[in-house]
């Protein structure tokens, strides 16, 4: 029996189905013209949200959208072009990475996608593990959904860590177009929503005929790419819809190209780059010129007012270096283990500060949401946690106090964030990023985070382990200014 069409699901299926750009208001329209029963205010609101960074609709500007399959009627014909690595031949597999960009699907990982040889015939893949320095190139343009996630990390020597990946067994592939090291491959979009490509060659003498074309619609498409740079909406776009975008707009002539390549593209830009970002990921910007600023480290000068409404406020108003959540979880670990020491911790954490309040009010505030925490930090306590859980929370509350020792004789010694090497502000960053974010799953006892979660933590922890040793050393041992 097929399940009841939720108005989520009706809403879905319009924005795959729509063929055509359309505005925010057509899309209420038509939601409405299918759904034909009364919806409420704040429900059709919610669905205009959802347009906005919805992985199938590409926002071009004020409250117009264009669908993905508009872009894909357009210019999904257009083959995508892979030039193999001097690894790939020797073993005849193949990796593609970014080199699909932007016929990838977000609602895929890599392993799942499905390649065909000129008959129609599946091509085989396999895991295989590598050296990360040996395929991280693969992946550098890529959307953050399909960067390789099964890493193991070698704490000794964090550089030959590995990536375990899906690569294709192209052996017979390559025997069959009777493939030479100069030739390419060449990937033809077969369904979008399903993952699945067909491969042919690219022989090296047509490649060759068609640069001066090829040429030119690199040339128009970063002119494009400006022309979108514009408006503040284009700061939101990811790479992928950027270029889909741009390659929608371009003259119909310009798409009649032998194959499309990501990595030939951003080679021959002159004005605009790849730029990375932690919050928006990969996109192009003008080059020289992030319209995302990335961040900065240093001394902020704030002057207490005496804020009251909550331990978050009066953390803030006293300049110290944690946010509540982050103590909420420091306390579960001292309550509930033996491996923290209670004044020890909390000379650490307050330091000096610890009699500065604005006032009494302030510090009368304090104590009695201390104590209102305490109570409910004891009661959570009763109740079973696993293990896992626990020990890495131990393991990340460990860390923020190593940081916050770090921090206290920087003060110590009178020396500004901004008068560190930029090398240092970054791991440092790092670091209170990665414990902030741990901390914040983790302040919450009673609902522990999901596996997905608790696995990401676990290997990052492995990955800025080493960062927070250099730092270390750095600080204590290296600096000059001490």
């Amino acid at each position: 029996m097929p399940s009841k069409l939720t108005l989520q699901t009706l809403a879905e299926n319009l924005i795959r189905e729509s063929r055509e750009p359309f505005s925010v208001d057509e899309y209420i329209e038509s939601i409405q013209s299918h759904w034909r029963r009364r919806i409420a205010p704040a429900t059709l609101d919610h669905l205009k949200q959802t347009l906005t960074n919805h992985s199938h609709v590409i926002e071009a500007g004020g409250e117009n959208f264009i669908p993905y399959q508009a872009v894909l009627d357009r210019i999904g014909h257009i083959p995508l072009e892979i030039q193999l690595g001097k690894a790939e031949l020797q073993h005849r597999q193949m990796i593609p990475g970014h080199h699909l960009v932007p016929f990838i699907s977000p609602d895929l990982e890599e392993e799942e996608l499905t390649f065909l040889d000129p008959h129609g015939r599946e091509i085989p893949k396999k895991r295989q593990s590598f050296f990360i320095e040996e395929v991280i190139n693969h992946y550098q343009y890529s959307h953050e959904k399909h960067f390789p996630y099964q890493i193991k990390v070698n704490q000794w020597m964090p550089g030959k860590s590995t990536l375990n990946l899906t690569v294709w067994d192209i052996r017979d592939l390559l025997a069959q177009l009777e493939f030479h090291p100069e030739d390419r491959l060449r990937v033809r979009l077969v369904d979008y929503y399903q993952g699945i490509f067909s491969v042919d060659a690219y022989p090296a003498s047509l490649w060759s005929a068609n640069r001066l074309r090829t040429r030119s619609l690199q040339v128009a498409l970063e002119d494009e790419l400006i022309v979108g740079m514009g408006g503040a909406e284009a700061t939101a776009l990811s790479l992928e819809k950027q270029l889909l975008q741009g390659l929608f707009n371009l003259d119909s002539g310009l798409m009649q190209i032998a194959a499309f390549s990501l990595t030939g593209f951003v080679e021959s830009m002159q004005r605009i780059a790849v730029m990375r970002n932690e919050d928006a990921g990969v996109y192009l910007a003008m080059d020289g010129d992030s319209p995302i600023k990335s961040y900065a480290l240093e001394t902020v000068h704030h002057t207490p007012e005496g804020r009251t409404g909550s331990l978050q406020e009066i953390f803030e108003d006293m300049g110290l270096a944690f946010s509540e959540k982050e103590f909420k979880a420091i306390l579960y670990s001292m309550m509930g283990t033996e491996e923290f020491n209670l004044e020890s911790v909390f000379d650490l954490l307050f330091g000096a500060k610890k009699d500065c309040f604005y006032d009494q009010k302030q510090h009368q505030a304090f104590y009695r949401m201390l104590r209102k925490l305490l109570d409910l930090i004891c009661d959570e306590l009763r109740g079973p946690e696993p293990r896992l859980i626990s020990q890495l929370r131990n393991k990340i509350v460990y860390m923020k106090l190593r940081l916050i020792e770090m921090l206290r004789y920087i003060e110590a010694q009178e020396v500004r964030l901004e008068d560190l090497p930029e090398e240092v502000l970054e791991h440092m960053a790092d670091l209170d990023g990665f414990c902030l974010e741990g901390l914040n799953h983790l302040s919450n006892r009673p609902e522990p985070p999901d596996l997905k979660t608790i696995h990401d933590l676990r290997l990052a922890l492995q990955m800025v382990q080493p960062n927070l040793d250099y730092l270390e050393e750095t600080i204590f041992y290296r600096l000059g200014v001490y």
